[in-house]
């Protein structure tokens, strides 16, 4: 990633210097290494190498009002990269942001009344865009910020307890990890009094009971940022991710580009004059493929119903196609992870000759018992119409993830 963006400076912290310093060696891009200090009790530190500068330091001898730079360039730059998750193909791609990015976290903080005595608190990495709109609403309004340096449900409440966040950004993956563990007693001690979750679909009543606070849903993604979200308040519909922002241009497209009728499903599409995306950096083929005629196409399948409320499908990718019938992955995944022995499930297709093609189940198990197929079908035939049953089952120990928390099913996909 440090050689696609053509990065001039990394900023890292101490302990991450000599690996910085030989990173800089190899890249000929890289002209500047700073340093920031994890302690920031430790002061200066003499010993810095040479070519490595104090981000303290440099602060201290040159501030710069970036608001004057910004009034004196009114037309639109790329501010920044974020790199995708890369769940479809293990290549992320680098997706350029516009220098209007800012102006949605305006609307993050009024309508979630943010203000300087909020704490604001992510568990998702610096990376992801999840925790990008967590540390800006915060700074934007002069709240706090709370984050472990890395995600660990073992030590999650105790932070929680020490810090006391009021405010809760995270994603479904990693709340699923902490509803999968025992019930502790300071669960129900924390002082949120919202919990962001984007991707919490029809688990977020099951999230609000076990945790005591309401629970905002979510639908966006790195290259648009966010379509719809739950209002507090508003009436919850199961499996929803809430309505459109007020100026949000996301629509659900018919194969032929007409807009889908309420309740149709179709493909989550963005205008592009009405997102911050600048298009994938040195990737003329992504961007032909997700631009037609002025719109940005996701990926991703979904609906709105009649009152606007959206309901994700699955991937594009991900989607099963049975017998000339399409499947949700995450349908039958939501329904075998309700299973007493299932800790988690990734649903993925397998290539067949005569239906196209079948459901594979890869179980993580929940203790030393393991499930066995007819189990699983019978369980879950109760929930689901029977062409959508599991036609195989893999054990596995754990699921490969992203940093973030997604399943990397291009790498389950590639053990059958």
């Amino acid at each position: 990633m440090l050689r696609h963006s053509r990065s001039r400076a990394l900023i890292c912290e101490r302990t991450h210097v000599e690996r910085a310093c030989r990173l800089a060696d190899q890249l000929p891009d890289l002209d500047h290494v700073l340093v920031v200090e994890a302690d920031s009790s430790t002061g200066h530190d003499d010993a810095m190498p040479a070519g490595v500068w104090s981000f303290a330091d440099l602060l201290a001898a040159a501030p710069v009002d970036a608001r004057d730079q910004l009034r004196q360039t009114p037309e639109l730059f790329v501010a920044g990269l974020m790199y995708t998750s890369g769940t479809t193909t293990g290549r992320p791609k680098a997706v350029a942001h516009n220098s209007d990015v800012q102006g949605r976290q305006v609307d993050y903080v009024e309508m979630f009344g943010i203000d300087p005595t909020d704490r604001i608190m992510f568990v998702t990495p610096l990376f992801h865009a999840n925790a990008m709109g967590a540390w800006q609403c915060a700074l934007g309004y002069g709240a706090s910020a709370v984050f472990q340096r890395k995600f660990s449900a073992t030590t999650f409440w105790s932070v929680v307890d020490r810090y006391r966040p009021s405010v809760l950004f995270t994603l479904a993956p990693i709340v699923n990890i902490l509803m999968g563990r025992p019930v502790a007693p300071i669960e129900r001690t924390n002082r949120f009094r919202v919990m962001i979750v984007l991707g919490s679909g029809p688990n977020a009543p099951a999230i609000e009971q076990r945790f005591g606070a309401p629970v905002i849903d979510w639908y966006g993604m790195t290259e648009a940022g966010s379509g719809t979200y739950t209002r507090l308040g508003d009436e919850r519909r199961p499996g929803s991710a809430g309505r459109r922002f007020p100026d949000s241009t996301m629509r659900v497209l018919r194969d032929d580009g007409s807009e889908a009728s309420p309740d149709e499903v179709g493909e989550v599409a963005f205008r592009l004059e009405g997102i911050h995306f600048g298009g994938y950096l040195d990737d003329d083929e992504a961007n032909e493929a997700a631009v037609r005629d002025g719109w940005f196409l996701t990926g991703d399948i979904g609906y709105f119903d009649t009152d606007g409320y959206f309901f994700f499908v699955d991937r594009k990718k991900d989607i099963v196609r049975r017998g000339g019938v399409n499947i949700s992955s995450i349908e039958v995944e939501t329904v075998l992870r309700a299973h007493a022995l299932v800790a988690d499930v990734a649903i993925v297709a397998m290539p067949d000759a005569v239906l196209g093609e079948r459901i594979v189940a890869f179980v993580v198990c929940a203790d030393d018992d393991a499930p066995t197929l007819e189990m699983l079908r019978n369980f879950a035939e109760h929930d689901l119409a029977h062409y959508k049953l599991p036609d195989a089952l893999v054990i596995v120990d754990d699921l490969p993830r992203t940093a973030s928390g997604k399943v990397e099913k291009f790498r389950l996909r590639s053990q059958l």
